[in-house]
Order: C-alpha cells, then structure tokens, then sequence
C-alpha cells in the first residue's frame, strides 16, 4: 500500500514532475514478453531439455552405488558341523563403483539426441518470442487505428447532430422540404451506427491489449519507423532459410532423428566396464558368520541374438529418418510461401498506404469546397453530408492500410529472423 504521507522534498519533486510519459511500441512488446504463458512453457521446456542433456552426458560418468540390510532373527543348522541354534543380526554391507569402459555408441547417441532435443526447445522458445512480438504490434497497432476511428466517428456524429439541428430550423423556416430533414437524419443515424461500430472495436482492442500485456493501454505513442526487411523477395528468403526458427527446428528434428539411428544400432554392440566392489558381511549363514571381500575387475555384456529386435529398432529408426526429412522439406516450403506471402503483404500495404494517402487528401479538399459551395447555396447540406461520408471512409482507408503495413513488415521480420533480442 502507497504512503499517504510524502516528505515536503518529494511532494514538490512530485508537482514539478512532467506528465506521464506516453507508452511506446517497446514497452508494449516488453510487457507481452513478460506475460505470455506460451514463452513461458516454451522456456521451461528448454529448461527441461537442457536438464536431459545433462542427464544424457552423466550416463559416461563413474557410478558408486552403496546397498546395505540389517535385520534381527534366527538360525537353526539342526547341529550341522556342530553349530547349534542361536540369534543373530544378519549385517551386509556392499559398495560397487562402476566406470563404463565401451558402450558401442549409446551413450554418444543419447547425447546427441538430447542435444537435439535442447536445439528444439530452445528454437521453439525463439518461435513463441517472435510470434509473442507481432502479436503485440498486432494489437498495439489496432489500439491506436481503432481510437482514431473512434475519434474521427465522435467529430462526424458532433457535425452531424448540429446539421440535423439546422436542417429542422430551415424545415421550420420554410426553406428546405422534409424529406431534406428526413436525409440529414438518416445520415445522422448512419454516423452513430458508425459510431458505435468503431466504439465496440476500440473496446475490443484494448481488452485484446490488456490480454496480452497483463496491462491497460493509456497513452501509446505513435508507431516508430517499420522494421529493416531484405532489400528482394530473394534476399528475404535466403534469410528465411538461415534464421527461421521453425525451420532450423524441422532441420534439429533430422539430426535427433539420425542420432536415432546410431542409438539402435548400438543396441547390437557389446558393452565394457570397470568395477570395483567391496563387501562386508557378518551373521548371514549361521551365528558369528564374518567375511570380508574386495574385488576389481571388468564387466561384460553381448547379446549375440536378439529375435530380430536390434534390426526392428534399426528399421523404425530409419523411418523415423525419412520422415523428419520429409517435414523439413515441407517446413521449408511452408516458409516460402509465408515470406512470399509477407513481402507481398508489405507491397501490397504499401500502395495502399500511398492510394489512401491521395484518397484522403483528394476527400478532405472535395470537403472543403463542398462546405464553402453549400454556404454560399450552390450546393445542398446533404452534399456535405455525404462529403463528410467519404472523407471518413478515406481516412478510415488509410489508417487500416497503414495498420497493415506496419504488421506485414514486422512478419516479415520474424519469419526473416530480424527481431533481435
């Protein structure tokens, strides 16, 4: 809870500070980092990952395992060699260090599958990162085109209002027919149908913002300059190829998928180690029992058949080859067509941008002249109405265009693997 109390220095600090300082695209992004639980899973499973490849590597490492048992009972020989019934406390203690010497590849397969499995994750982490940021431009950028609509809706409902105002007064006076009236009012009504259209979208953006940020959008500043794309269409996929992460996961997924191989071809090759036990026993056969023992040696194992099960595994492995090459093939041409898709987005939005451009100020000056024709009485007030009309659907045009070209290139950049950290 915030002190009510400030000291007399930090309360003028306080009314001398400026305003609050508009929330800007970074920030924005920042914020839906911290608070995706897609990038948050996906970071776990890296953390998990990584934890198995440790695993995979300590299974090369010297083993010491300890095992013990003591128990209380008793035994009986029935007078063998003369020893009779007595209790005893039967103690066994053994520790046995182990040291593998040649486990035919296994343990350089697993390894290597867990170091593919660690490429996957942490990838797919950088996959979650990357769409975690233009979902937050995505919504960003629609926060700040539907305000704008909104805005410019609430200025043509003001004008609108007083145009129905002034069309009932000059109905009143005699000076225009009633369906003039009923024209304005319509128009009147459109624009709050408009109104409240942009209204429910605001709304809905923000909500989608706040999902996203764990935040509420106050103040966002203006869209920064668009990301650096490639200079080509060629240029954009070669990067693609080189620095998707989806991509380099289908390629991870081929190199886990031959360590696989290796893995099961192992399974028909002999395995080596060293060992070294040491023993301590009392009580075990009859009463007073007492032997001690140490041992050192290497350890063994082949299985010369196995029923067809190594050739089975090996088989499957192979297959399992042939189809994670198969999905890299087709991951690579998933991405082909989505960077092709992007850069021709971004072209496409471009224009657009430059069309609407002329589109609004062509609107803005016809309503312009409109206005100063229906004051002098060359013109009607519904032909400033519907110059109104299109003036905003101009502007509407253009903040949608330049929405959409601000999130093709920022897809661009992701599926380019531009987004640095």
């Amino acid at each position: 809870m915030r002190r009510l109390i400030l000291p007399l220095t930090a309360l003028a600090c306080c009314l001398s500070a400026p305003a609050a300082r508009a929330q800007d695209l970074a920030a924005a992004i920042a914020d839906a980092l911290a608070n995706a639980p897609a990038l948050a899973e996906a970071k776990a499973g890296e953390a998990a990952a990584r934890a198995r490849l440790d695993q995979a590597r300590a299974e090369g490492n010297p083993l010491l395992r300890v095992e013990g048992s003591y128990g209380a009972g008793r035994i009986d020989n029935g007078g063998f060699f003369g020893i009779t019934a007595d209790n005893v406390s039967p103690l066994a203690v053994q520790a046995t260090a182990e040291m593998p010497l040649y486990a035919g590849g296994r343990i350089a397969a697993a390894t290597a599958q867990a170091r593919g499995g660690t490429d996957i994750a942490r990838l797919g982490a950088e996959q979650a990162r990357l769409q975690t940021i233009v979902r937050a431009v995505a919504a960003y950028s629609d926060v700040l085109t539907t305000r704008k609509l909104e805005a410019r809706f609430a200025q043509l409902v003001t004008a609108l209002t007083e145009m129905e105002r002034q069309a009932g007064l000059r109905f009143k006076a005699g000076e225009i027919a009633s369906s003039d009236v009923a024209q304005a009012r319509a128009r009147k009504a459109e624009a709050d149908a408009g109104f409240a259209q942009a209204a429910g979208r605001r709304i809905a953006a923000e909500a989608a913002y706040e999902r996203l940020t764990a935040k509420q959008p106050g103040d966002l500043a203006p869209l920064a300059d668009l990301p650096p794309v490639p200079p080509s269409l060629g240029e954009a996929l070669e990067q693609a190829r080189a620095a998707n992460p989806a991509r380099q996961q289908a390629e991870a997924a081929v190199a886990v998928a031959r360590a696989g191989v290796r893995a099961a071809q192992a399974e028909g090759l002999p395995t080596v180690g060293a060992f070294a036990e040491a023993a301590h026993v009392r009580d075990q056969f009859f009463p007073g029992y007492k032997a001690d023992s140490v041992s050192v040696g290497v350890r063994g194992r082949w299985t010369l058949f196995a029923g067809g099960r190594v050739a089975a595994k090996i088989r499957a492995a192979d297959a399992e080859v042939d189809a994670s090459a198969a999905r890299l093939r087709q991951a690579d041409q998933a991405l082909d067509g989505m960077v092709i898709d992007a850069w021709q987005g971004l072209a496409t939005a471009r224009q657009m941008v430059a069309a609407s451009r002329l589109r609004r100020d062509a609107a803005a000056e016809a309503l312009r002249g409109t206005r100063l024709e229906a004051q002098v009485g060359a013109k009607p007030t519904l032909a400033v109405l519907d110059a109104e009309r299109e003036n905003i659907e101009a502007e509407a045009a253009l903040l949608q265009a330049e929405a959409m070209q601000t999130l093709s290139a920022w897809q661009l950049g992701a599926l380019t693997g531009q987004l640095g950290r």
